[in-house]
């Protein structure tokens, strides 16, 4: 029924809970994935399916045997890096019901994170600072953002991410200074950019 003339009628609602928006390229992968390994009786890749088919996981890496014969563990990351607690809760549940009843033990958990602080001097040529900073921040956020939970880090390619910088003629890298590989033992550990310290070299 609409309004009386010269009445304007106002709702206001409040939305809770949910997940972070997915992408389009990110929900193509998904389903591409899905196609590419239909189900086959509990394999890594069924493993990997049945968390990206919870709502909320964007990735899931899967690792037979880490903690032992017929042990399985899946870690899982959402859109905005690492999953809630809740997501973590929810992909638990749905692979317990769907996993075969052979495998022994199955878990879902979140990587651990570690921030890898980096600390480099540069010479430029055409620009300031401030723009060399910029430049270099997003690059070693791309670079950063290859790496998956479990992946080592690798001096070399931080090294060739900042010197590619358009702008940057030569770098001295002081943080890190040698390659780290990821604890995947005690956790799954995945390594993202930490404070990025950019100063310019002493003339």
């Amino acid at each position: 029924m609409a309004a009386p003339a010269g009445v304007a009628t106002e709702c206001r609602l409040t939305v809770q809970g949910g997940t972070d928006r997915e992408s389009d390229a990110s929900l193509l992968a998904r389903l591409l994935e899905i196609i590419r390994r239909p189900p086959a009786g509990g394999n890594r890749y069924d493993y990997k399916n049945w968390a990206l088919s919870v709502d909320g996981v964007t990735s899931a890496y899967v690792y037979p045997l880490r903690r032992g014969l017929g042990t399985v563990d899946i870690a899982i990351t959402s859109a905005d890096g690492v999953s809630s607690e809740e997501t973590v809760r929810r992909v638990q549940a749905y692979i317990d019901e769907m996993r075969p009843v052979t495998a022994k033990n199955a878990l879902v958990l979140k990587p651990t994170v570690t921030a890898v602080p980096v600390t480099v001097q540069v010479k430029l040529d055409g620009i300031d600072l401030d723009e060399a900073k910029r430049r270099i921040r997003t690059a070693l956020k791309e670079y950063f953002d290859t790496l998956i939970p479990g992946d080592g880090l690798t001096v070399s390619q931080i090294e060739a991410a900042i010197s590619n910088v358009d702008g940057v003629i030569d770098r001295r890298l002081t943080a890190p200074t040698a390659n780290r590989a990821a604890d995947t033992v005690n956790r799954i550990e995945w390594f993202k950019a930490g404070a990025i310290n950019v100063t310019e070299m002493p003339s």
